[in-house]
Formats: C-alpha cells, sequence, structure tokens
C-alpha cells in the first residue's frame, strides 16, 4: 500500500492522507503508525482518501479506528491485544460520531470498502463521504 499525504485548508487546517493498495494485515500497523506520526506533527482533523482500496481487511478498521482515537487525543487499543481491539470498535460506535477523521470512498454504492463500513456500523462513528471537496468542507 503507498500512502501519500497533503494538506488542505477548510473551516480548519485538514490533512488528506491517500492510499492506493489493499489494507490488510500485513500494513495496517504501518497506517497506524503514519497516522500517529501526522498527529505529533499537529494535524488534528484528517479525510483519509480510500477510493484507491480495492480491499480492506478486520486490520483495516483496527487500523481506521486507531487513527480516529489518536486524533481525538485518546489511546489508540495495542493492535497485538487482538481482539480486545475489535471490541474497542464496538464501544466507539456505540458513542456515536467523532469529528476529526472522515472516510473519502468512490461514489459507486458497490465500493468494498463502503460496505465493509456499513456492514460493521462504523459508518456510524466515521462519516464516510463521497465528494472530496465536500468531505474537506465538513471539517
Amino acid at each position: 500500500m503507498n500512502v501519500t499525504v497533503e494538506d488542505a485548508e477548510a473551516r480548519v487546517p485538514v490533512t488528506i492522507v491517500r492510499l492506493d493498495g489493499d489494507l490488510d494485515a500485513s500494513n495496517y500497523e504501518a497506517l497506524i503508525d503514519k497516522g500517529a506520526e501526522l498527529y505529533g506533527g499537529g494535524c488534528r482533523n484528517m479525510l483519509l482518501d480510500m477510493r484507491g482500496v480495492p480491499y480492506m481487511g478486520s486490520s483495516g478498521l483496527v487500523a481506521v479506528h486507531s487513527i480516529a482515537l489518536i486524533l481525538a487525543g485518546q489511546q489508540a487499543p495495542n493492535p497485538e491485544d487482538g481482539w480486545d481491539a475489535h471490541h474497542a470498535i464496538s464501544r466507539s460506535v456505540e458513542g456515536g460520531q467523532q469529528s476529526h477523521l472522515k472516510v473519502l470512498v468512490g461514489p459507486e454504492p458497490d465500493s468494498a470498502v463502503r460496505r465493509v463500513f456499513e456492514r460493521t456500523g462504523m459508518d456510524r462513528f466515521i462519516p464516510i463521504l463521497t465528494d472530496e471537496p465536500a468531505a474537506v468542507a465538513a471539517f
């Protein structure tokens, strides 16, 4: 998976993180590390562009959830804790939408990434958008 980063301006500064390739067990920790690195550099609002992600495994959900927690100033679950990291996702979904991370997916309704977010309920925690200018403006 390739990761590129760029800055955008809305009402607040927004960091756009573009992913290209599968997000799975082979690379999800690198994405968490990138999110923590960006947060350490001052990023507080992130648009995660997943239009170039054809496949996302459950470990990808852990990565996205971890970044949302990091951006909210919270401790991300340890990925080595296995199912505890997945249970943390359920607790977050129950808490409602957060405001520091949004995910951009393609407009097609059968997007694999969109389906993963909808089937797991993560779309109730992280806003899923299809239009980049509108997504940036939503911060």
